[in-house]
């Protein structure tokens, strides 16, 4: 009996000593300047005391693009997307297509330009949605897949996003490009 229990606390030893250490990275989940950061978090806190606002979804979900967190982005607008806002359609068609995901881009262009329809749309964001509506519609019907070519896929979409970003005001002092 003393070696069966002699023959346990061996295992037991070794067990302990043979197990890997636990470790802990952390990482920031959003990385910005602070500028950024209180930017994302007073939009977050003006979400939450008004869920029902779509325009702070939509410039949340601008704020989340900005940081490069596009499903964050679509998390945002997710509430608002089927109560035919152009805007909601405009920024969520530009996550996808930064995600690349061409067919989900060409969705919710497709769907912010019948909003426009419906609705009073700006010139300019009803030229975006046209504009990015065909540049994805390009993407899919050539069969870009981003899986087996990440590279050609993430080169035109690049390509396609760059030409919808808007004009920033002639007194804008940052030099960062702005959100769609």
């Amino acid at each position: 009996m003393v070696r069966l229990l002699d023959v346990v606390a061996v295992l037991i030893v070794a067990v302990v000593l043979l197990l890997p250490q636990p470790t802990i990275s952390a990482f920031p989940a959003v990385e910005g300047d602070q500028a950024d950061l209180d930017r994302l978090a007073q939009l977050e806190d003006a979400l939450q005391r008004n869920p029902g606002d779509p325009q702070v979804a939509i410039e949340l979900a601008r704020a989340y693009l900005q940081v490069d967190q596009p499903a964050w982005a679509l998390i945002a607008l997710g509430p608002h997307r089927n109560r035919g806002i152009p805007e909601v359609h405009q920024v969520a068609a530009f996550a996808y297509a930064t995600l690349l995901l061409p067919a989900e881009a060409l969705r919710e262009a497709e769907a912010g330009l019948s909003a426009c329809e419906r609705t009073s749309c700006p010139d300019p964001s009803r030229i975006r949605l046209g504009y990015l509506a065909e540049l994805m519609r390009r993407l899919v019907r050539a069969g870009l897949d981003p899986r087996r070519d990440p590279l050609a896929a993430k080169r035109a979409v690049a390509e396609a996003l760059h030409a919808t970003h808007p004009v920033p005001p002639a007194d804008s002092t940052s030099s960062k490009a702005p959100a769609p």
